[in-house]
């Protein structure tokens, strides 16, 4: 019951460790300390895993967030700067291929964020 309830792969283990301890024999402290130091070590290099992927997702979006804070800065610092490359052509398309590219960075970078998390 609390094996099921918990979904846990852990509790399986600790399960099937035991019933086959029951029909072969043996030390059962011993075998239950031992799968107590795997599963710890497992569920450690997982978090491990968990916040060094973490870092590289926050990595990822404040890289893809630059270039619209540039974008900021420099309306701030001159005004009407982003409206004067808008009004040029050449300008213009290189601004719409760059937003098309920064989108989609940042839809890849969320699959890749829900794949690993």
């Amino acid at each position: 019951m609390l094996r099921r309830r918990s979904a846990d792969p852990g509790w399986d283990t600790l399960v099937a460790a035991i019933l086959l301890q029951r029909d072969a024999g043996g030390d059962l402290a011993r075998l239950l300390r031992g799968l107590a130091e795997r599963l710890e070590g497992a569920r450690r290099a997982e978090a491990d895993a968990r916040s060094a992927t973490a870092q590289a997702r926050f990595t990822a979006w404040l890289v893809a967030a630059l270039p619209a804070g540039a974008a900021v800065l420099a309306e701030l610092g001159s005004p009407g700067s982003i409206a004067s490359l808008i009004a040029e052509p050449l300008t213009a398309a290189l601004l719409t291929a760059s937003a098309v590219l920064q989108v989609t960075a940042i839809l890849a970078v969320r699959r890749i964020a829900r794949v690993v998390g």
